[in-house]
């Protein structure tokens, strides 16, 4: 499967993310939608991730399921044939995405971030 596309909804501040992915063995194609929540929004402005690298990161990145959550991180291997300078912008880039749902709830870059995503609890502790 190729994304043939990535597009961003610019209605409603920006909160959703519409990434169209399309198989070209079958001819099909499907459009997957993601929704920030305001914690992630304002943490993907402030950390400088756009939308189309939370795409990048969600449609190349390595699946890891703990605490609920889906947890989609870009590693080096994972890019995709881009230039080196895009490539240390988008390199262990983070995205967090609750997992009954498609809503974003944050992204960030970790030196090391299979590291510390192995090491979290299976389970979320509330207090």
């Amino acid at each position: 499967m190729k994304t043939s596309a990535y597009q961003t909804n610019t209605e409603e501040k920006q909160l959703a993310i519409q990434i169209v992915v399309k198989d070209y063995e079958t001819n099909k194609s499907e459009m997957l939608e993601f929704r920030h929540t305001q914690h992630s929004h304002f943490r993907s402005a402030q950390r400088g991730i756009c939308n189309s690298k939370i795409s990048l990161a969600i449609e190349h990145g390595t699946t890891f399921f703990k605490q609920g959550f889906v947890y989609y991180v870009l590693g080096e291997k994972n890019i995709p044939k881009l230039s080196t300078r895009e490539k240390s912008h988008i390199i262990n880039t983070v995205v967090i995405v609750c997992g009954d749902s498609n809503q974003v709830v944050t992204c960030y870059r970790s030196k090391n971030p299979i590291k510390h995503i192995k090491h979290k609890s299976k389970m979320l502790f509330k207090n």
